[in-house]
């Protein structure tokens, strides 16, 4: 899954042309036959494509990595909060994710 914010797209962009900008925010979930450090990779990719946030969602662990172009990964677990000054306002925690998504213990 992707997210672009409206205002790093010009007004008459089309939905059927490829996007002219690299997302904000990709979101990959690792699926049973994947491994975190393919995920890794995968995120790698992205960054050096311009994406200014990836987040890699283990649904076994619970866990939310978020990979940023500048600093280490930081993974995000339970009651951890997800603020980013890149998503303003956005206080959400990996437990609560996961409790909507209806993945339980």
């Amino acid at each position: 899954m992707t997210y672009i914010s409206y205002n790093r797209l010009s007004a008459d962009w089309l939905q059927d042309e490829a996007c002219p900008v690299a997302p904000e925010l990709v979101i990959e979930i690792i699926s049973p036959d994947q491994t975190f450090g393919e995920m890794t990779e995968k995120a790698t990719d992205y960054l050096k494509a311009k994406v200014q946030r990836v987040w890699i969602i283990d649904t076994r662990a619970k866990t939310i990595t978020i990979f940023y172009p500048d600093i280490l990964p930081q993974t995000k677990r339970g009651t951890d909060r997800l603020e980013d000054s890149l998503f303003e306002g956005l206080e959400i925690t990996p437990q609560k994710i996961f409790q909507q998504a209806r993945i339980s213990d």
